[in-house]
């Protein structure tokens, strides 16, 4: 199988893959170069070199505004959903998550709403979070805190285990359905493994 010329541009170098987990973690901000060299922690030539790079896959866009150059996630390009979708399961609460699991318990999965996944302020009165299993609930607080603090709102979650999860949906639980209804993003297991 063929691997497209893009997609094998993306996976070879350290700084690009920081830049791909800024740009597609918070897809709506737009960064300069002085910016992501604080962000990544990288020379500003490898910074430049791979914001080029990126830039002749269209994977990010630039545009002058007064003295600076802006770069931002190209919400156009083919990969923009998976990117997105891959850089949530490797920061913020995601990594948090999976480098914690065990501490947690016996977490079968965590989803995310796509407003959460995507940072929108739309509906901030329906659930960001579903994680399901048996996980300790002051662990997850400690977890969702630091992130609450970074986008300086509460985030709304729900913690059930399977039983309670089938239970509600063979009920056709309003909350429940309304989230699934919305396409969540799996950022932690396998559908098929929590779905049984």
């Amino acid at each position: 199988m063929k691997v497209s010329h893009s997609f094998k541009k993306l996976l070879t170098s350290q700084t690009r893959l920081k830049l791909i987990n800024i740009f597609f973690y918070s897809p709506i901000e737009i960064y300069y170069v002085r910016q992501l060299v604080r962000l990544t922690g990288e020379e500003i030539n490898s910074v430049r070199r791979e914001l080029d790079n990126l830039l002749s896959s269209s994977i990010v866009l630039k545009e002058t505004r007064g003295n600076r150059l802006y770069y931002w996630a190209n919400p156009d390009h083919y990969l923009y959903y998976d990117l997105v979708v891959l850089a949530n399961k490797h920061s913020g609460l995601g990594a948090s998550f999976q480098e914690n699991r065990l501490k947690l318990g016996k977490l079968r999965a965590l989803f995310y709403s796509q407003d959460f996944t995507f940072h929108s302020q739309d509906n901030q009165d329906s659930i960001d979070m579903l994680i399901i299993g048996d996980v300790s609930l002051k662990i997850t607080q400690d977890l969702v805190k630091p992130e609450e603090s970074t986008l300086g709102r509460e985030i709304n979650y729900m913690v059930m285990d399977r039983s309670e999860l089938h239970l509600r949906l063979s009920k056709r639980d309003p909350v429940l359905v309304d989230f699934f209804l919305k396409y969540p993003v799996l950022v932690i297991g396998n559908p098929s493994n929590f779905m049984k």
